[in-house]
């Protein structure tokens, strides 16, 4: 078992490491929490002025019309930033320079594909939220089954709206869940390993903000939430830089049979070997 936890530590190395030659490209991520958090803030600051908070608690039309938008929001940023990452990690792993601008420009090259995700994903959840609140238990069953098999489906969606050619959304999602089919073990245990490890980041943030919370006052209180989630904030910036190189670097070896980046040195299908 630790030795699992050890490699889980090892890809998570060295996959922050393929950014090393070019560390600004950690702004991607950052940006992408920056973006979420402030579109949420405006439509907040909206609802707030034009009264609509107890009609979103309360009116189905409303409340199911503000989660399919921030599901779009947030389903939307992520990936147009994740792109970013996935396109300068692919760059790296060819030897190639990269930056900021770059990232962001691929990106914007599928913004089309990106949207169409973006309301596909909103209104599935939506519906699936629906179905959740509306018919109990079992509606609850049938949305964890539809999760778990959407994450599975989509586990490549960014690297093949970014890397591959296909522009349709059904060819993509046949596509990445062609490639997680293929590649199921190494990408399910390598994705566990790199959130395992900045879960293991976050836990200190949550207790000192826990702690500043429950039993500090004034100034050391407002330092302790202030560190807490500073400490919260980059283990998800490093998570979701991780994971895209993680998986940009899967999304080679399942299309080509190339090792780079963390596995480089390693086979993939041996990352969590059972013994």
């Amino acid at each position: 078992m630790a030795s699992k936890y050890r490699r889980g530590f090892d890809i998570t190395r060295d996959s922050l490491r393929v950014f090393a030659r070019e560390p600004t490209l950690v702004i991607l991520p950052a940006l992408s929490l920056l973006a979420v958090g402030s579109a949420f803030a405006v439509l907040a600051g909206i609802a707030f002025q034009q009264g609509l908070i107890e009609s979103l608690l309360t009116n189905d039309l409303y409340k199911y019309g503000a989660m399919f938008c921030a599901i779009a929001i947030s389903s939307s940023v992520a990936t147009f930033f994740n792109a970013a990452v996935v396109h300068c990690a692919a760059q790296l792993f060819d030897g190639n320079s990269t930056s900021v601008r770059g990232g962001l420009a691929a990106a914007w090259r599928a913004r089309r594909q990106i949207a169409v995700w973006a309301v596909v994903a909103a209104t599935l959840g939506t519906v699936l939220y629906i179905l959740d609140e509306k018919f109990g238990v079992v509606g609850s069953l049938t949305r964890a089954v539809f999760d778990l098999a959407w994450a599975l489906l989509t586990f490549f969606i960014v690297p093949v709206i970014v890397l591959d050619e296909r522009r349709s959304l059904r060819r993509q999602l046949r596509h990445s869940g062609s490639l997680f089919r293929d590649t199921w073990g190494e990408s399910v245990s390598a994705t566990l390993g790199v959130s395992f490890v900045f879960l293991l980041v976050a836990l200190p943030g949550v207790a000192l903000g826990a702690v500043g919370y429950v039993f500090l006052d004034g100034v050391l209180a407002a330092g302790a939430l202030v560190s807490g989630g500073g400490i919260v904030v980059a283990a998800i910036v490093g998570s979701q830089t991780a994971s895209a190189i993680v998986r940009t670097a899967l999304y080679r070896y399942a299309t080509s049979g190339e090792r780079v980046g963390p596995f480089k040195l390693r086979e993939p299908e041996t990352i969590f070997p059972e013994s």
